[in-house]
C-alpha cells in the first residue's frame, strides 16, 4: 500500500480473475434489459482525450493518517449536535461538517488527480493534517467564542492547499487545472478568512458562500476538469474509507449511548439491534457497484457524472453522524422527550440516507444509459417512506430499534436480490479492464518501477 505497483500487475479492484473480463450481451443483462450497443467502441479516443491512468494508485498509509483526523473531527461534531438537537443547533453542525468534508475533498482530488507520492501531496497533506487538528478543536463552543477560530483555521487549510496546486503547476506540463484550482480556493481562503471579523449571522453566510465557491467552480471549468479526472480506483477507496468512518461515529455513539445502561440483557439489547442496523447500512453501500460511475466518468468522459456522484456522499455522511446521535440519545435515555429526539433524528437520517442511496444507483443507470426503476430503487424508496411513518409511532426505544431495523433488513434482502445488481458488478468489473486496457495502450512499453514513499 505503500508504493504503487507497476502496470504489469494491475487488476480490476472488484475481479479476482487473471485475465480480462468478458461480459457477453446475455451475460450481462438482467432478464428485462433490452440489448443494447457498447458505448464504449471509442474508448481509446476517450483515453487518449482524458488522460486513463496506466499505473494503479492505493490509498497510502499517509492518506490513511490523514483520514484518522476525521475520526475526530466527526465525533467532536457529532457531541455538538448531542449538545445541541434543536434546528438551530442541527443547522450550525450540519455548517461546520460540510466545510469539514469539503477539507477533506480537496485533499481527495489532489491525490486523485497527480498522485499521493510525490512531494508536494506528501508536505502539503502534513501541514493540512495540523489545520484539520484545529478545525477539530473549534467545533465545539459557542459560535461567538469559536467562530472565529475555525474561519481562520480553514482559511489557513485553504491556502496551503493553494500552495500545493502552486507547486504542482511549476512541474506540470498541462498547468491549466492547476492555475484554475489556484484561483477557486484562494477566493474561497480569502471568504473564509474575512468571515473572521464578521457577526455569527453574517459568518454562516459568507462561511456557505465560500463553500459554494468550492463547489460550483467545476461546473464552470467543465473542459479543463474533464481532461484531469481523479484516478478511477483511489478516488472511490477515499471515499470507501469516509463513509466506514461515518458508520464508526455510528457505532461510538452507541457504544456511549449503552455505556449508560446497566450490563443487562433487557438493557442492552437496543444496543445489539443498533449494531446490526450499522451493519446492514454497511452492506447497502458496499454491496454495491459503487466505483462504477466513477469508471464510467472516465470511460466517457462526463464529469457531471462523476461530480453527482462525489456530491452525493456528503448529505450520506453528515446523515450517518446524524444518525449516530439519535441512536445514541434513544439508548441512554428512556424517557418520553429522549424517545421523541430519537424518532425525528433517526427517521430523518434513516430517509436522507435511503434516497441518497437510490441517487447513487440513478446515478450509474443514467450514465450507462438504462434509466429505470428497479427493484433496489423501490425497495430503497419504500425503506424511506417507511422511516417517515415511523417518526410518529409511539413506540418506545426497544421496539421503534426493532421497527427500524426491520426496514433496513427488507431493504438489504431486496437489494441482494435485485437482478440489476449482479448486472451491474459485472458491468463495472467490465469496464474496469476495459480501462485499464486503455491506459496501457496509452503507456510506453518501458516498466516503471515503482516510486518509494517517504
Amino acid at each position: 500500500m505503500a508504493g504503487q505497483r507497476p502496470r504489469a500487475e494491475r487488476r480490476p479492484a472488484h475481479s479476482q480473475k487473471s485475465g480480462p473480463l468478458e461480459v457477453s450481451p446475455a451475460a450481462a443483462d438482467p432478464p428485462d434489459a433490452d440489448p443494447s450497443p457498447n458505448p464504449s467502441s471509442n474508448t481509446a479516443d476517450v483515453a487518449a482525450e482524458n488522460k486513463l491512468p496506466n499505473q494503479e494508485q492505493r490509498a497510502t498509509w499517509l492518506e490513511l493518517f490523514f483520514d484518522l483526523i476525521f475520526v475526530t473531527a466527526f465525533d467532536q461534531l457529532a457531541k455538538r449536535f448531542s449538545d445541541d438537537d434543536t434546528l438551530r443547533g442541527f443547522s450550525t453542525f450540519a455548517l461546520m461538517f460540510v466545510a469539514v468534508w469539503w477539507a477533506w475533498v480537496g485533499n481527495t482530488l489532489f491525490a486523485g488527480r497527480y498522485g499521493n507520492q510525490e512531494r508536494p501531496y506528501r508536505w502539503g497533506t502534513a501541514l493540512q493534517l495540523l489545520s484539520m487538528g484545529g478545525l477539530a478543536l473549534g467545533v465545539l463552543g459557542d459560535l461567538q467564542d469559536v467562530g472565529a477560530f475555525f474561519s481562520v483555521v480553514f482559511a489557513v487549510n485553504r491556502f496551503i492547499l493553494v500552495g500545493m496546486y502552486a507547486f504542482q503547476a511549476r512541474s506540470s506540463d498541462s498547468p491549466e487545472l492547476a492555475y484554475t484550482q489556484m484561483r477557486t480556493f484562494g477566493l474561497s481562503a480569502a471568504v473564509w478568512l474575512a468571515s473572521a471579523w464578521l457577526p455569527p449571522g453574517w459568518q454562516q453566510v459568507a462561511w456557505g458562500s465560500a463553500v459554494g465557491i468550492d463547489a460550483l467552480a467545476p461546473l464552470v471549468s467543465r473542459r479543463v476538469q474533464g481532461q484531469n479526472l481523479p484516478h478511477p480506483e483511489h478516488l472511490p477507496e477515499r471515499v470507501g474509507l469516509l463513509t466506514i468512518i461515518s458508520l464508526g461515529a455510528v457505532i461510538t455513539e452507541i457504544v456511549a449511548g449503552a455505556g449508560n445502561k446497566p450490563l443487562s440483557f433487557v438493557d442492552q439489547l437496543p444496543a445489539a439491534l443498533s449494531l446490526l442496523l450499522s451493519l446492514a447500512l454497511f452492506k447497502l453501500y458496499f454491496d454495491e457497484a459503487r466505483d462504477l460511475p466513477v469508471l464510467l466518468a472516465h470511460r466517457d468522459g462526463r464529469v457531471g457524472t462523476l461530480l453527482v456522484w462525489l456530491y452525493s456522499h456528503l448529505p450520506l455522511t453528515l446523515a450517518l453522524t446524524a444518525l449516530g446521535v439519535g441512536i445514541g440519545h434513544g439508548i441512554a435515555h428512556g424517557g418520553k422527550e429522549a424517545n421523541q429526539v430519537e424518532r425525528i433524528t433517526v427517521g430523518l437520517s434513516l430517509t436522507a440516507i435511503f434516497v441518497n442511496l437510490a441517487t447513487l444507483r440513478f446515478v450509474t443507470q443514467h450514465a450507462l444509459g438504462k434509466l429505470r426503476m428497479d427493484l433496489s430503487v423501490w425497495a430503497l424508496i419504500f425503506g424511506s417512506a417507511a422511516m417517515l411513518g415511523l417518526m410518529f409511532a409511539p413506540l418506545r426505544t426497544l421496539p421503534y430499534q426493532a421497527a427500524t431495523l426491520a426496514v433496513c433488513g427488507a431493504a438489504l434482502i431486496a437489494v441482494w436480490r435485485d437482478p440489476a445488481r449482479r448486472f451491474l458488478s459485472r458491468t463495472e468489473e467490465a469496464v474496469a479492464e476495459e480501462i485499464h486496457q486503455a491506459g496501457d495502450g496509452d503507456g510506453s512499453d518501458d516498466e516503471q518501477p515503482p516510486t518509494p514513499q517517504t
